[in-house]
């Protein structure tokens, strides 16, 4: 067999034994080495007597594997062999650089070479049940045969780097075990983890089952199979280009006061247990969340919501990074103190805005935009967007009644748009405009200021975000809804140059100079108009 770095491939295996309970009566492992690096990979059941090993190799070379059963007298579990790898040649970054990952201290994410990864997220939470093999009745005017891959496609195009998913609607019930019957619900799934990853989109995935069905399943309390189902999961989906995310707001006790419904508390969360299983059956260790619930900017969040202070998932090992959610209203000034608890009390990891108001369901355009950027300039190294009929396809989630964000109003009429639509909503190239700005810059060395004096001093209230690389880089991202900007307080000496960046069209204004006065401040002109603006300050050197 041949094959390239960080592709997937796969080696089948055919038991020559008859077990009652594939799923649990036996376990397959292959070790792959290349010189000193040796690799376990584990596989999985595929129904009737086949077995998989999904594979990616991270180094070219030749690598002999060898197959190793739990039970040796089953010879079809068994065997050895070898495999040629060659550097991936293709134009994919992601395969060029390696899977994504973590490092202890650095608060964005890489590629396996070292590289920095913006992650720009869109939001499919039940992506499952989007059509596959037919474009679906949402799709209006759009010649495509595949509802699921125009979108994948697409994304990609308009330059997305992360597809964002969750396990709503698979066709697969694991409430008693895993069997015959749930497995063309993971071929499905399979088709679209390929997908996404054939246009070079890391999928930020939740494992296996949405909470409120996993405390209703019969084994809830089975923690050992609670671990081999996040075996089961890292077997299938491990050579994938991945981000793990566990499930949909368990950080930490999915709400436990809200209402009567069974529920679990931060210390009994069984999405440890498959965290556990998944880290340990992880042969490419990819980074590991648990999607937080949602908390309102105060860092002490009551009792809904978790911040970095309070997730329950902060020791666990494997955890490498935090998943948030964070909203706020456009109309009221901007609250720092969710931000710096992440800055302060995140243990270094990487901080993700990975859940905000969704464009034409809780805000709009102006929202949509603002969150990306208040985000990234307040110490999220990455955000994701979702809008519309694709964050969760055909929701009628909140889609009835009139919502306001503090500026904008959401009616009902409003949340009535098809994905063929917001597909193309002005936000989505607009979110990549951001992208491209701060990929101008060393946007990881942006270090968040919050609303220091020591940095920026505004006009009137704050509506404002910034970070800055020491006094080298200032960016400075204005949403108040006058002309007001404010004074640089952090400058050196020296002469610097400014630009005005419009976050709407992407368009720089010309570049002007200037020098700070005697106390190393700048009073920064008027915003252009009313709108929300970016202003780029650099030192001339």
């Amino acid at each position: 067999m041949n094959t390239q770095t960080w592709l997937a491939n796969e080696l089948a295996f055919h038991s020559s034994v008859t077990y009652a309970n594939p799923f649990e009566d036996v376990d397959l492992d292959v070790i792959f080495t290349c010189g000193d690096t040796c690799m376990t990979v584990p596989a999985f059941w595929d129904g009737g007597n086949l077995w998989r090993t999904r594979f990616s190799l991270p180094a070219p070379g030749l690598w002999s594997w060898e197959a190793r059963c739990t039970n040796p007298g089953d010879a079809g579990l068994c065997g050895s062999g070898s495999i040629r790898c060659t550097e991936y040649d293709g134009e994919l970054a992601i395969y060029r650089r390696g899977f994504i990952k973590t490092t202890p201290g650095v608060r964005y994410f890489t590629y396996a070479d070292g590289t920095p990864f913006f992650y720009l997220g869109d939001t499919h939470w039940n992506f499952a049940m989007e059509e596959f093999d037919e474009p679906g009745d949402h799709a209006g005017d759009i010649d495509c045969t595949s509802h699921f891959c125009h979108i994948v496609n697409r994304r990609a195009e308009q330059g997305f780097t992360v597809y964002q998913s969750e396990p709503i609607g698979a066709k697969y019930d694991l409430s008693e075990g895993l069997d015959e019957n749930d497995i063309e619900g993971f071929r499905d799934l399979d088709r679209r983890f390929a997908c996404i990853a054939s246009k070079g989109l890391v999928h930020a995935n939740a494992q296996l089952v949405f909470p409120s069905t996993l405390v209703q399943f019969a084994r809830y309390d089975d923690a050992a199979y609670l671990r081999r189902l996040g075996r089961y999961w890292a077997a299938r989906y491990s050579a994938y280009p991945v981000l793990w995310t566990l499930g949909q707001e368990v950080d930490n006790d999915f709400y436990y006061t809200r209402g009567d419904q069974k529920r679990f508390t931060g210390g009994t969360n069984p999405y440890k247990l498959i965290a556990e299983g998944l880290h340990q059956n992880d042969p490419h260790a990819h980074p590991m969340t648990a999607h937080m619930e949602f908390c309102f900017m105060n860092p002490q969040p009551g009792p809904d919501g978790t911040c970095a202070s309070t997730s329950s998932f902060r020791n666990v090992d494997g955890h490498t990074w935090y998943g948030f959610q964070w909203g706020r209203n456009l109309n009221t000034p901007i609250s720092y103190d969710f931000a710096k608890d992440a800055m302060l009390n995140g243990q270094g990891k990487v901080c993700i805005l990975y859940e905000s108001k969704y464009d034409y369901l809780w805000t709009k355009h102006f929202g949509a935009r603002s969150e990306g950027w208040l985000g990234l300039l307040n110490g999220f190294y990455g955000y994701g967007y979702g809008c519309i009929d694709m964050w969760y396809y055909k929701s009628t989630y909140d889609i009835h009644s009139t919502s306001s964000d503090g500026v904008d109003t959401i009616t009902p009429e409003d949340k009535q748009v098809p994905w063929s639509k917001s597909l193309e909503f002005e936000t989505a190239y607009q979110v990549n405009y951001m992208r491209e700005f701060l990929q101008k810059l060393e946007w990881w060395k942006l270090i968040p200021r919050f609303d220091s004096p020591l940095y920026f001093v505004p006009d009137g209230e704050s509506y404002h975000a910034i970070a800055t690389d020491e006094r080298e880089t200032i960016v400075l991202y204005f949403c108040n809804p006058d002309h007001a900007t404010g004074r640089l307080t952090c400058l050196d000496d020296s002469d610097y140059h400014y630009r005005w960046f419009n976050p709407r069209s992407g368009e720089y204004l010309p570049e002007r100079t200037f020098h700070p006065d005697a106390h190393h401040s700048w009073k920064a002109e008027l915003k252009p108009d009313k709108a929300d603006w970016v202003l780029l300050v650099q030192k001339i050197v």
